[in-house]
Order: C-alpha cells, then structure tokens, then sequence
C-alpha cells in the first residue's frame, strides 16, 4: 500500500502515455503499480531535458544580449561621428573644401570654430588660435580624424578586395549563344554552351 501511495505520487511528477488497447506505445506495465524506482529516473531524466533547455535558452539569449550592447556601442559611436561631421561643416571656411585633403580645426577667442589649411607644425607650433584637432574630408563628405586615418584605410582596404573577389569576371568565360525559342507560353531564352572550334577545323 505504501509503495503504490508511493508510486501515485511520483506519477504527478511526470507525463506518462497512457496504455493503447489498439496499438500498444508503450510498456505494458500498469501504471497503477509503476515502479517508483523507474519513475524517479523519469523524473530525473524530464529535469535534465529542462534544465538543458534553460540552459540553451539562456546561452542564445545571452549572445543576443552581446550583439544588442554591441549594436548600441555602435549606433553610439555612428551618432558621435555625425555630430562631429556637423559640427566641422557648420564651422567657418574661406576655401572650396575637397574630398581627399585634410584640414585643420581651431576655435576662436569667442568659441566660434572654423577650419583651416595650416596645422600647428606650419603654424610653427604656435597657431593663432586654440586647435581643436585635425581631419581629413572623405569622399562621402564625412571627416575622419588624423589619428584614425590609417584604421578607415585599412577598413576599406579589406571592404575593398571583398568586393573585388565577390564581382571577379574570369579570365577564360564560356562562349554563350543565346537563343531564342517559341513555345504555346510565348518566347523564352535559352543559355547553351557554344563549342569551341579548334584552328584548321572550321
């Protein structure tokens, strides 16, 4: 009696199938007497599967909460840049600024910034005015700062020769006719491969 209270109480832990007169699924064992031994193993086994999956579940979520922050760090970063870009066009400029060239950012005694074509070395280390920093003009019309021209170079070194590699025409392409053909769905076009005809055989 004790080890069939038993037993009903370990069957409220677990999802067993029920017994199928027609097809028989699964053991034949009454579930009335089941085992308490074996449906604690079933228990067991349920809470390892769920801890599992918790545990996967977690482990996704956690890299998706990696790329989130790194897609925030990055918005950030995009934001700052445009600010700093907005900040050097608005600033006063006697000359055509052209892409390519780099300039050199001071702020007047009143704050008022402009751009200028000297840096602090031509100035010979003493400018007319407070530097800010020095920028070159890319030629989607952004500014990169000095420090990090060699780093966008290199960037779009690598953008560069993907790029290249993805749209490589090959050296030797297949001669292709293309030819047209009429069916009761109207004209259709058809790529074939024309072969190569070797000197004498023509």
């Amino acid at each position: 009696m004790a080890d069939d209270h038993k037993g009903a109480e370990y069957l409220k832990q677990v999802s067993l199938v029920p017994k199928n007169e027609k097809n028989q699924l699964v053991t034949a064992r009454s579930l009335k007497s089941a085992d308490p031994a074996y449906l604690v193993e079933l228990a067991k086994e349920v809470s390892i599967a769920n801890n599992t999956i918790k545990a996967g579940a977690c482990g996704k979520l956690e890299i998706i909460a990696q790329q989130i922050r790194f897609l925030q760090e990055q918005a950030r970063q995009i934001l700052l840049d445009a600010s700093t870009d907005e900040l050097i066009n608005k600033a006063s400029c006697n000359f055509i600024k052209k892409p390519g060239k780099i300039y050199h950012l001071y702020k007047q005694d009143n704050g008022h910034p402009y751009l200028g074509m000297l840096s602090p070395e031509e100035w010979g280390g003493n400018p007319p005015h407070e530097f800010v920093g020095s920028y070159k003009l890319e030629y989607d019309m952004t500014f990169t700062p000095l420090e990090k021209i060699e780093k966008r170079k290199e960037e779009m070194s690598k953008v560069e020769d993907l790029f290249s590699a993805r749209y490589t025409v090959p050296h030797n392409p297949p001669n292709i006719d293309i030819v047209r053909h009429s069916n009761h769905d109207g004209d259709m076009r058809k790529l074939i491969n024309r072969p190569s005809i070797e000197p004498g055989k023509a």
